[in-house]
């Protein structure tokens, strides 16, 4: 039987449909939506994000600081050890490269000059002219509470916190996006007295759970 010249070419037009089909990169399935009471959604859902120990982010940052306001990315990488945060200017130079562990902070300006010190708040507000919170940041940033106490917590209806208020600083949670089989933050803000932050995170990767123990804070 012959087929006709129509007919093979739909045929291979669903062929080269598929094939494309297959070339496209896989997406991420949505995580179920839990059930059940929002105060144990809470709970569990800390006791998910307390495994995770180590992190990749790319975020927007905007700062207001003292009066003055100004405006960025960040790429910042976390783990056990410490932190290594590039602070890049809205085109995409570096203005400060951070990195933290066990020996102190070293920070490395713009024009390749390093500066060290054992506090990374007081190194970053002299050089930077403001405060850069690292010893709460890696917890807040995964939408977490750190292991201090802390003063308030708000959760919504499936238990991610949406308002934070420890150690000075009150921190809200306007948005979340799924990444790595977690529900992590997309837009932070964190107000202090005299600053204000605030991150759009557009990437998370390299998400490592290796910790057993819950870092939530009891009050």
């Amino acid at each position: 039987m012959r087929i006709p010249y129509s007919s093979w070419l739909g045929i291979f037009s669903l062929l080269l449909l598929s094939g494309c089909a297959g070339l496209q990169p896989a997406v991420e399935s949505p995580l179920p939506t839990p059930v059940g009471n929002p105060a144990d959604l809470n709970r569990a859902h800390l006791e998910q994000l307390a495994t995770i120990d180590q992190f990749y982010l790319q975020a927007r940052i905007g700062i207001q600081a003292n009066g003055k306001g100004s405006s960025g990315s960040t790429r910042w990488r976390h783990n056990v050890e410490g932190n290594d945060i590039s602070m890049l200017s809205p085109v995409g130079g570096t203005v400060a490269k951070i990195i933290t562990n066990s020996d102190g902070v070293t920070l490395t300006t713009n024009d390749g000059k390093i500066l060290q010190a054992s506090d990374a708040e007081a190194l970053t507000e002299e050089h930077l002219g403001w405060r850069l919170p690292l010893q709460g940041l890696p917890d807040w940033a995964l939408g977490r509470p750190t292991r201090h106490t802390f003063d308030e917590m708000q959760w919504d209806s499936i238990g991610r916190i949406t308002r934070l208020k420890q150690d000075g600083w009150d921190i809200e949670y306007p948005e979340y996006m799924e990444a790595g089989g977690y529900r992590l933050p997309k837009r932070i803000n964190l107000r202090s007295r005299n600053l204000t932050l605030k991150l759009i995170i557009e990437r998370w990767d390299d998400l490592v759970a290796t910790s057993t123990l819950p870092t939530s804070a009891q009050k």
